[in-house]
């Protein structure tokens, strides 16, 4: 068992598409990596951060959807930050309420989306941009190369591009830019929150006592058995939240998999 155990393991790290379904699982293993390729980057993200906070832009709006917001959203409630709001809706309510709470010249606007296409954060992009007299120094954007709204980023004179990880999809994308742009604009210290990563990554490397391997053979005896729910733990930072799409998005296919029962979160019991 135990080698059976440290076979997978293994094949997993070497990026075996045969441990799942043999067809393009390869193609999107790029968060085994990403954070020490991210920790490579701390530096740069630290003094785009300072930078924005000398200018005294003492506001951030994250504009994402999904995996694009909920990590940033766990991010804010962890460390409680005033100065990060997630805008993941398109509830004309709840637009006005945030755009009547930001003074608008002191504002910067994260426009994330790895496609670049996603229409609800361009449409948010696109609603703030004429709000604040189509300044482009007042936007950022963190998408994959080449998407269409990197494009738009060029012709508007955004501020900064961040490019994400294509092998990443985006329910994994926490320790991306897409989870650490964030994380550095509101004073995380991301340089230990990814040297922890980095740690975590290799205690997941192990054929023994590996936490990742636990987690998922925990997982998957649960459903031989017949559970088809996850409860998680309510906590200060609304860690389900953001594993409740991560869980159910990558286990709830073709009829099978787990789905996560709904929590008792302050934003309503079926926030996907």
């Amino acid at each position: 068992m135990l080698v059976q155990r440290a076979e997978l393991i293994d094949r997993i790290w070497e990026r075996d598409p045969t441990v799942w379904t043999g067809a393009d699982e390869a193609r999107w293993l790029g968060w085994l990596d990403e954070p020490r390729r991210m920790g490579e980057r701390v530096e740069e993200l630290v003094t785009f951060a300072d930078a924005v906070a000398d200018e005294g832009l003492d506001a951030v709006v994250l504009l994402g959807m999904g995996g694009s917001s909920l990590a940033p959203e766990v991010i804010k409630r962890t460390f409680r930050s005033e100065s990060l709001h997630v805008l993941d809706t398109t509830h004309p309510r709840a637009i006005r309420a945030l755009e009547e709470s930001l003074d608008l010249e002191r504002t910067l606007f994260v426009s994330a989306s790895k496609s670049g296409s996603t229409l609800e954060t361009r449409s948010h992009t696109d609603y703030f941009w004429e709000k604040v007299g189509k300044r482009g120094s007042a936007f950022v954007a963190v998408t994959d190369p080449g998407s269409e709204l990197e494009r738009l980023a060029g012709e508007r004179g955004f501020r900064r591009v961040f490019a994400g990880e294509p092998t990443i999809g985006g329910r994994y994308s926490a320790l991306s830019p897409f989870g650490i742009v964030p994380a550095a604009l509101l004073g995380v210290d991301v340089e230990r929150l990814l040297a922890n990563a980095d740690r975590m990554a290799e205690a997941c490397r192990r054929g023994d006592g590996n936490p990742g391997y636990e987690l998922g053979r925990q997982f998957g005896t649960g459903w031989q058995e017949g559970r088809d729910k996850i409860c998680i733990a309510d906590t200060d930072g609304g860690f389900g939240l953001w594993a409740e799409q991560l869980i159910a998005e990558s286990t709830g296919k073709l009829g099978k998999g787990l789905v996560p029962a709904p929590g008792e979160s302050p934003d309503g019991p079926d926030r996907q």
